[in-house]
């Protein structure tokens, strides 16, 4: 059996978030839906500094069992949260309006850091350890890193990106 081709894979999806709304969600808050970088959580409503926009719930997984998926979210030093919707699409910025928090044993919180107007999308800084796995950074933020990691991360980043592409000259 052969898999689906591009366009009939997009036509279902399509007809899947019609119909069932997987990829949607809406609340007099905030709402996912498409942005620049794909989808993402936009706010409908003003938020201002020190406010909670929302609270992220999943499921709440050892570290040591898990290997982790993009969404994942570090709790602390042994557990991690797979968001659910709309957790699952914040995306990241290197100049971000709010910030991750732990808010309790099994949920997060994502905080404004300054007034987030309706209809901008709510972004909070990923901080990735560099590795293989990190893409680059799409945000456009003026303060772009380039590289969707921590400040702190940034000098290890570019070594690593440097040696992966010495590898891969080597051997074309």
């Amino acid at each position: 059996m052969s898999g689906l081709s591009k366009k009939r894979r997009a036509k279902l999806q399509q007809k899947l978030d019609e119909d069932y709304g997987y990829r949607q969600y809406a609340d007099r808050d905030v709402e996912v839906r498409e942005g620049a970088c794909g989808h993402g959580v936009h706010a409908v409503r003003q938020f201002l500094p020190g406010e909670l926009v929302i609270e992220i719930c999943g499921q709440v997984l050892s570290q040591k069992k898990y290997d982790g998926s993009t969404y994942v979210m570090e709790m602390d030093d042994e557990w991690y949260l797979e968001p659910t919707i709309p957790g699952a699409y914040l995306n990241h910025s290197c100049n971000p309006n709010a910030e991750l928090l732990k808010l309790t044993d099994s949920s997060m919180g994502i905080i404004a850091i300054c007034n987030i107007e309706p209809g901008s999308e709510i972004t909070f800084d990923y901080q990735w350890t560099a590795g293989d796995w990190v893409p680059r950074c799409q945000c456009g933020a003026p303060n772009c890193r380039g590289w969707v990691v921590g400040a702190d991360s940034l000098e290890e980043m570019k070594e690593f990106a440097k040696e992966q592409k010495q590898k891969s000259k080597r051997k074309k």
